[in-house]
């Protein structure tokens, strides 16, 4: 687990900010220190680790992180959106949404050959779903981008990482944090909470009306620490971590951007939640982890 850079750096951990020997030389540019053409990536490395302070690094990554392409696409995402928007409703492509579950692709082409309708129709509905699929993507990542860089314009304590390698998004305070975007609370937590419980060790139901769903929406707005549990005691085994997270949640799927501004701007990143969760592991059973995180609820209303 990395620790905290307002003291001292590794050579991973500039890996991981810098993604690439090219941004730290800039970054060591910045700060004053002349590295030869002909150093090796390594020793570039080295050399931003000899001569890291917090408090100058913190202010020269910052700058360099606003000459990036996702800060730019993140500023310019209103504008880009209705063009996206328009698109899909020039295409006449329907309701936007997923057409099918993430990594579900094969079952949705199962329940297509099985229906009664001969092999173009069900050709064109596939390219149709394959469209809708890849434009959703591009959606969801500019509405990502969009995110991060409010995150990072509202909260000042932010160093954010110039490569997005999987770990680490962000360091707050020097911890680093790991940004993960969440559909919903889990279907765990819907299911749990439908009926306005608020303990975690009530019955699971198999079902959750919609006129419930005001229900566990309250709690997840009352109880985010819980939203925080359910979601790293439900994460995929394959991608299981239990390192701090900025967790970003819809409890609503159609939060427009000038919401999502709202409430990211009144986000105060300073004090982290401590989470305690359980984790049932297929090798090794039932474990306790302790970690910390940040949650965004995106909603609609008040």
């Amino acid at each position: 687990m990395i620790g905290s850079i307002k003291s001292s750096i590794s050579v991973g951990v500039v890996k991981k900010i810098f993604g690439n020997k090219e941004n730290a030389r800039v970054f060591l540019d910045e700060i004053g220190v002349a590295v030869p053409k002909s150093v090796s990536a390594e020793e570039v490395y080295a050399s931003v680790v000899k001569h890291w302070d917090y408090k100058e690094g913190i202010r020269v990554v910052r700058g360099m992180f606003v000459e990036t392409e996702k800060y730019q696409n993140g500023k310019s995402a209103d504008k880009e959106m209705v063009v996206l928007i328009n698109e899909w409703e020039r295409m006449k492509l329907g309701e936007i949404g997923w057409p099918f579950s993430q990594g579900k692709f094969d079952g949705f082409v199962q329940r297509l050959n099985a229906e009664r309708v001969d092999r173009v129709e069900r050709d064109k509905k596939v390219k149709r779903a394959a469209v809708q699929y890849r434009r959703i993507k591009e959606i969801n990542t500019l509405r990502n981008d969009f995110i991060e860089t409010l995150i990072f314009e509202k909260n000042e304590n932010i160093l954010p990482t110039l490569d997005h390698r999987k770990g680490v998004d962000f360091f707050i305070d020097g911890e680093p944090y790991d940004q993960k975007v969440s559909a919903s609370p889990t279907s765990q937590f819907k299911q749990n909470f439908g009926k306005g419980e608020t303990s975690v060790t009530k019955k699971v139901r198999p079902v959750v009306k919609d006129e419930d769903s005001h229900l566990w929406r309250e709690t997840a707005i009352k109880r985010p620490d819980l939203v925080a549990e359910y979601l790293y005691r439900y994460q995929d085994e394959g991608r299981f971590d239990a390192d701090p997270r900025l967790l970003v949640v819809y409890l609503d799927e159609d939060v427009c951007l000038q919401r999502i501004e709202e409430i990211v701007t009144a986000t105060d990143l300073t004090d982290p939640l401590e989470v305690v969760f359980q984790y049932r592991h297929k090798s090794v059973g039932l474990k306790q982890y302790e970690t910390k995180c940040f949650v965004i609820l995106l909603y609609n209303g008040e």
